[in-house]
């Protein structure tokens, strides 16, 4: 088992970094009192930080819809998921609870302005990939009950049976969704061609160490882009 991006993201985008976090032996809970401190002050620092500048002028969110734009999706119809985690953040003044594994995720993508995501490893049909779509691929969103379709020349993270998340990433699949019976875990955090390879590795370092606080286990990290395409886990 293992990660790969295609050949063909890579020709379209050289410069992108995906940070990839395997996470064995863990164990999901509910909620950390820890864990809810560390949102709570995120946000405000968040909150603080863009003060009344528009999310879009933020250089790490505009650069995620210059990229939505550039395979066709329209980025104020379909927000990448920083965008749109930052905006209901700031709107409701705090992060949602769905379980540690999950928010710790979502404080780290708030705190580096990064899209981040991640999947029950044992719920995964063979390896990862990020890569087109040919189109027409069956997709199920989180909660939801029916089907959609993928469009030509969408990225999308894949494994052998399934998409796992659609318009790189815009919404991730029901089927392989991180819950409190998941005990491996892979986490992807998705660098744009305008961020650098430091920022992917600090916030990658940052969302680590939470998890080792909040739910325990092993852990293995591997920055893939052009010069390293694969991480077997």
């Amino acid at each position: 088992m293992g990660f790969n991006i295609g050949s063909g993201i890579l020709t379209a985008y050289p410069d992108v970094k995906i940070g990839v976090l395997v996470c064995r032996d863990v164990k999901v809970d509910g909620a950390n009192s820890h864990l809810e401190d560390l949102k709570g002050r995120v946000v405000m620092e968040a909150a603080e930080k863009i003060g009344s500048e528009p999310v879009t002028k933020i250089p790490f969110i505009s650069s995620w819809r210059g990229m939505y734009r550039s395979f066709g999706t329209k980025p104020g119809d379909y927000r990448p998921s920083a965008e749109a985690l930052l905006r209901r953040t700031l709107k409701r003044r705090a992060l949602p609870r769905i379980n540690t594994a999950v928010d710790a995720y979502n404080t780290m993508s708030i705190k580096h302005l990064i899209p981040m995501g991640g999947f029950d490893i044992d719920r995964i049909q063979g390896g990862i990939s990020l890569r087109f779509s040919p189109g027409g691929e069956g997709f199920l969103p989180l909660g939801a009950s029916e089907m959609e379709e993928t469009y030509e020349g969408e990225p999308v993270y894949a494994d052998e049976a399934r998409v796992l998340t659609r318009r790189w990433n815009y919404r991730d699949c029901d089927e392989t969704k991180i819950t409190l019976e998941t005990r491996n875990m892979v986490m992807f955090v998705d660098g744009s061609g305008e961020m650098s390879r430091g920022s992917v590795e600090g916030a990658l370092h940052d969302l680590s160490g939470l998890l080792r606080d909040v739910c325990g286990g092993d852990y293995s990290t591997m920055i893939t882009g052009v010069d390293n395409t694969s991480f077997s886990f």
